[in-house]
């Protein structure tokens, strides 16, 4: 082996975000080189963002140990420790990687992160101001952090003139697609939204992200034929008869945050964000059973109740787990899981958990579809980079619920965030009654609820109810050709549910 070649191929893999084959790379390297730092530090990086916590902790502890007053290590650490939900731990590392390097920007930038998902936007501004005075030019990750807080902080002016100074530099597409998203967020607080919409346009673009929707049609077919009402009627039933979970579901963007915020605000329960269990699952259970990955779960009548027995009993124990990180109880009467993509999942989740509730989110679906489109999600969710995939996307969407309601007659509650926000008590008391919890006045005020929130909602639940966002999607009503056409395809009808 020649390790300066392996070496070369690990950096290419880890610029292209490969993050296992350059873990792997670097791992044939490493046994050469077993006292480089920055090898160390890069295995860190890539097992943390595989969700391989303990391993990254392991590579990054060695890094710190050989090179002790090196920040990226630290950096690093935060971010695992963040990704874990070890806030605590996870500030502890920025704040130690800023005192070895003052005003580094992904120091501050991780900093500023996990205390606004805390809601402690002063203290955060507090650390952000003092790496930009120090700072003899704007970088990406300070331009960033400004931004993420400065509708809180009153700094929108500052924001935009950051973003500008660093778009008006030599930026790769990714760096430059994550600035232009962030601009158009401000821009469209600002009012300006041909100069918002532009902005988005210009970083879909760059940003991308391969959305495959021939595919997803036709995996939605599957689920379709795969989910009949007499494969559901016959198909087999845990035995787990816990009634602690809530799942809430629907599309991104659709309110899946607020509801979670009011149930969670309730003293007999609890939120744990977006867990990832019943997805995983799902797909563990479609590749054991079939070969192929897929995101829809299809083979209904080879569950067993043994399969969907020990499936309940991992995501409980991922529940608790989680739970237990964000420093909420996990005995709590009743638990929420945020999860919008669990919308795939109704008739496994009704097979795997007979007693649990369901609530579906619906928002209106052009509303949804700019918030989506402005939002630049991590993660491979590419329909939302084009117009026309995600009219697409969102048609399926609505079909593949109504038929588990409908066709399948699975019981779920339908939370229309037009409605809790025109009649807020009303829909919060019927939320409570649905999840079998008595009304209580704190849900009335969720946004005073002091809890980690670390989804792309987490500024928006800290605030009371407003309506600013309703019919938002008429102010870019001309643009959004491709969007009903792709409403069109799909056969649905969004004026339908109005």
């Amino acid at each position: 082996m020649n390790p300066a070649q392996k070496y070369q191929q690990a950096q290419q893999a880890f610029a292209q975000g490969d993050w296992a084959r350059a873990k792997d790379l670097f791992g044939q390297v490493v046994r050469f080189d077993k006292k480089n730092e920055q090898i160390h530090t890069a295995m860190g990086f890539c097992a943390a963002r595989l969700g391989q916590f303990d391993e990254g902790r392991r590579h990054l502890a060695k890094a710190v140990k050989l090179k002790p007053m090196s920040p990226d290590p630290h950096v690093q650490l935060g971010y695992l420790e963040a990704a874990d939900f070890n806030s605590d731990a996870a500030l502890a590392h920025y704040k130690r990687a800023a005192l070895l390097k003052p005003g580094h920007p992904p120091a501050v930038f991780g900093l500023v992160d996990v205390l606004r998902k805390q809601g402690s936007y002063d203290e955060a501004a507090k650390e952000l101001r003092v790496a930009l005075d120090k700072a003899n030019s704007m970088d990406v990750q300070l331009a960033e952090a400004l931004a993420l807080i400065a509708v809180k902080t009153g700094q929108q002016a500052e924001a935009i003139d950051a973003i500008n100074q660093v778009l008006g530099t030599d930026l790769d597409d990714k760096p430059r697609a994550l600035m232009l998203f962030r601009l158009a967020a401000l821009l469209n607080d600002q009012g300006d939204y041909d100069g918002a919409f532009d902005a988005v346009e210009l970083g879909s673009r760059l940003k991308g992200v391969p959305w495959d929707a021939a595919g997803y049609d036709a995996q939605v077919r599957g689920f379709l034929d795969a989910w009949t009402p007499k494969a559901f009627e016959s198909v087999a039933k845990s035995n787990e008869q816990s009634e602690q979970p809530v799942f809430i579901l629907g599309l991104p963007r659709s309110g899946t945050s607020l509801v979670e915020q009011i149930i969670a605000s309730h003293p007999d329960a609890t939120g744990v964000g977006e867990l990832s269990a019943m997805v995983g699952i799902a797909g563990s259970l479609q590749m054991n059973l079939t070969g192929a990955l897929s995101i829809f779960f299809t083979e209904a009548g080879r569950l067993t109740p043994e399969l969907l027995d020990e499936g309940a009993k991992q995501y409980l124990g991922a529940m608790h787990t989680l739970a237990g990180k964000l420093g909420v109880s996990p005995s709590a009467t009743r638990i929420a899981d945020k999860q919008p993509h669990n919308f795939a999942h109704i008739p496994l989740i009704r097979a795997m958990f007979p007693n649990a509730r369901i609530i579906y989110t619906q928002r209106d679906a052009r509303d949804t579809a700019v918030s989506c489109f402005f939002q630049g999600f991590d993660g491979p969710m590419g329909y939302c980079y084009d117009l026309n995939a995600l009219g697409r996307y969102i048609a399926h969407e609505r079909r593949v619920v109504r038929h588990a309601a409908e066709s399948l007659g699975i019981e779920l509650m339908t939370a229309r965030y037009e409605d809790v926000v025109a009649d807020p008590e009303t829909q919060i008391r019927a939320m409570l009654d649905h999840v079998g919890l008595p009304f209580h006045e704190d849900c009335l005020s969720f946004h005073k609820t002091h809890r980690q929130v670390v989804t792309a909602s987490t500024d928006q639940v800290r605030q009371p109810i407003y309506k600013g966002s309703l019919a938002r999607w008429k102010r870019y009503e001309a643009r959004l050709g491709p969007l009903f056409e792709g409403f069109e395809q799909g056969g649905f009808d969004p004026d339908s549910e109005s």
